[in-house]
């Protein structure tokens, strides 16, 4: 039996590489951005007496706690692993990604709490004038934080920005058990999607995303009424939103709980993980085959792979070597049985 696995670097050092640092940047400038604007906002709707720019205002303050809660879920996550916490803190993330898309719900809920009350004419006519200007301002303060974040998005290359390898090849017996400390190989680089704290970053930049919707419709309406039309169109475009950001947080709440329960994420295909094993000459048969990820990226692989008698010693490390290269997984375990 010969056991190929890539393991945890007990050397590798806390702390954000330099993928991670960037994202983390400019989520903080987001956050300081948002918390700034919001007392801006929520002054210019109340005396505008306009429900969707009341409704982007209280998005706003949503934004502040969830992108906070975002940047800590980004500092837990790149903590160290300890005994206790094998894989270290990355289900932080998924974890975050949830708690931001139910506060989407709660947020679009009062969204379109608000509208209905307008609707049912217990609202006041906006005033066109100043909703204008507070809209214009918000939609360029909003776009430019989601413009931030989708930049953040796609920053850095590779599964996570890990550029290092650390190799180590060690022999115990006659069971050639080789560890491979190769949790950030350089082979996975070249086909892996750069997707970094992309679950949770889409959560920051799908409220952001919200509020420049909300804002973009908070400026059509005020143009509409400015010029005449009905205050209704006010309340109706909130609706338009709502629709939107309900689309949006069921993706996200959908794809962080397919984390949680360690479902294989759409870029590592089972049925193709297998063939990749399978296409190795020696391989009889691939079983207890489990491909899950932790999150940001971070994808594992295990396998049982049943071998004829005369297969070279070496060929486990040569399977988890290609299935890092094709995939971009971070942990890779594949153990050789022989065929009875």
């Amino acid at each position: 039996m010969a056991v190929d696995h890539a393991e945890l670097n007990p050397h590798a050092k806390e702390g954000f590489t330099p993928q991670e640092r960037a994202q983390a940047r400019r989520l903080s400038l987001v956050l300081l951005l948002i918390a700034a604007f919001f007392v801006v906002e929520l002054g210019g709707a109340l005396a505008a007496r306009s429900v969707v720019l009341q409704a982007d205002a209280l998005h706003l303050l949503m934004d502040v706690l969830a992108l906070a809660m975002s940047l800590l879920a980004m500092r837990v996550a790149v903590r160290r692993p300890t005994a206790r916490f094998t894989f270290g803190m990355r289900r932080a993330e998924p974890v975050a990604a949830i708690f931001n898309g139910l506060l989407v719900l709660v947020a679009t809920g009062e969204i379109v709490r608000e509208a209905l009350v307008d609707l049912g004419g217990h609202g006041s006519k906006p005033e066109a004038i100043r909703m204008l200007v507070v809209a214009a301002a918000a939609l360029v303060v909003n776009g430019l934080s989601a413009w931030l974040i989708h930049g953040a998005l796609h920053t850095g290359a590779g599964p996570a920005g890990h550029g290092h390898a650390h190799k180590h090849g060690h022999d115990h017996g006659h069971e050639h058990d080789h560890h491979d400390h190769a949790a950030h190989d350089h082979a996975g680089e070249a086909k892996a999607p750069a997707r970094g704290h992309s679950l949770n970053l889409r959560g920051a930049w799908l409220h952001l995303l919200g509020d420049t919707l909300c804002s973009l419709a908070a400026l059509v309406a005020a143009v509409v009424i400015w010029a005449g039309g009905p205050a209704a169109f006010d309340p109706i475009a909130s609706l338009l939103v709502a629709v939107v950001l309900l689309l949006g947080a069921a993706r996200l709440l959908r794809d962080a709980t397919s984390v949680l329960l360690e479902a294989a994420p759409p870029h590592l295909p089972v049925a193709k993980v297998r063939s990749t094993i399978l296409a190795h000459a020696g391989v009889a048969e691939v079983h207890d085959l489990h491909v899950w990820t932790l999150g940001a990226g971070h994808d594992a692989i295990t396998a049982h792979v049943r071998v004829s008698a005369d297969t070279s010693p070496d060929l486990a490390r040569k399977v988890s070597d290609a299935l890092r290269a094709e995939f971009g997984a971070e942990y890779v375990t594949v153990q050789l049985e022989p065929v009875e």
